[in-house]
């Protein structure tokens, strides 16, 4: 079974985020870029002259096991940033996903 993997932290962690998740086995994933909030422990990071700094988001779809190795990788990391520094993560059950597409066929002979 699938499941979707998502994680928020602040960009200065993307690195470190990228590399855990390709030692986990995940190879793909969808990433935003830049994007601001707020967490209860790192603070605002709304981006702009008050509150400086942005976050990042990934999200990948893997089998169980994959997801479980990521996530025991960014505990470790969480329990390892500086408290300034934020990241969460979280998974949730992928019910359905659209199935591959069919190879296209080569050019019709009569």
């Amino acid at each position: 079974m699938e499941k979707a993997l998502w994680i928020a932290f602040d960009m200065v962690l993307d690195g470190k985020v990228k590399t855990l998740l390709a030692e986990a086995g995940i190879a793909a994933y969808t990433r935003w870029p830049r994007l601001t909030g707020e967490g209860p422990g790192s603070g605002a990071r709304l981006d702009d002259h008050v509150w400086p700094g942005a976050n990042a988001v990934y999200l990948a779809v893997a089998d169980e096991g994959k997801v479980a190795s990521a996530m025991a990788k960014l505990q470790k990391l969480k329990n390892e940033a500086d408290s300034l520094t934020g990241i969460w993560a979280f998974t949730t059950p992928v019910l359905e996903t659209l199935s591959q597409a069919a190879p296209a066929a080569g050019p019709h002979k009569s």
